[in-house]
């Protein structure tokens, strides 16, 4: 019996197939995408909608026993994933706002030994303080630039493949080796991929490109460099049948 291959993913809500509108239940991200066009490959996926870099590399470190491939798609830097460790009083000021946070109020997840509030794009105005007053975007940046550095080292010895959900040409400084990455032009995201897509007239301005989208990501740019056993192209074919017509009977249940 051939070996079960464990896949880790690591996303942010690009990632996360809970992330989705409520009259699309079907939109699904692309590692579960990934699960359905491989055979003899178990998908862990510890995608999240609201995560950060941060939250990314600390999951890398604590989930990498027993994995025998990696992909991670780098989220935009500048998000705040919080490690709540503060002292009481300073606890407390934490968990009011996200108590008061609509979006990410049940956002906050155990990584390792430590909670970790995921916050995103938050409008709560703490976030918005620490992102205007404390830390630059260029901080984000350089700190986003260290999180890859560090996933390379612990990657050395196991095949993996990085992408980004947006542009992130920052990173290109810091890069040398860029076959290990995924993408239609270097440092562009699947976000912009989107627009080049044989799908992007189906394009329905949701933050996250859709399943069809995805696919077609996957099928151009993760396979032809990737080694997992990929399904038949007539399994595949199917897959991609089966996420347009889960695509055309969501439309009919779209607000107007």
């Amino acid at each position: 019996m051939a070996q079960v291959i464990n896949l880790l993913t690591l996303s942010d809500g690009f990632g996360d197939s809970r992330a989705v509108p409520a009259w699309y239940p079907d939109y699904i991200k692309w590692p579960e995408i990934i699960q359905l066009i491989t055979q003899g490959v178990t998908v862990h996926n510890f995608s999240r909608y609201g995560a950060g870099n941060e939250y990314i590399i600390q999951c890398l470190r604590n989930n990498l026993d027993n994995k025998q491939a990696v992909i991670i798609q780098w989220a935009m830097p500048n998000r705040l994933d919080l490690v709540l460790a503060h002292n009481k009083e300073n606890q407390k000021f934490w968990s009011d706002q996200i108590a008061n946070d609509e979006t990410y109020r049940n956002n906050v997840l155990l990584v390792g030994d430590d909670h970790i509030w995921l916050s995103s794009a938050s409008k709560n105005s703490a976030i918005q303080e620490y992102h205007k007053k404390f830390i630059s975007a260029r901080q984000h940046q350089m700190r986003s630039q260290l999180y890859v550095e560090h996933a390379k080292l612990l990657l050395k010895d196991i095949p993996h493949g990085f992408m980004l959900t947006k542009n992130s040409e920052y990173l290109s400084c810091g890069v040398a080796d860029i076959n290990e990455w995924f993408w239609h032009e270097p440092w562009q995201g699947m976000c912009e991929f989107r627009q080049y897509s044989k799908y992007a007239d189906l394009d329905l301005g949701i933050t996250q490109p859709l399943p069809l989208i995805q696919f077609d990501f996957i099928k151009k740019f993760i396979q032809p460099k990737f080694d997992l056993p990929w399904r038949s192209e007539r399994d595949i074919q199917a897959v991609e049948n089966m996420l347009y017509r889960k695509y055309q009977e969501s439309l009919k249940n779209k607000p107007l």
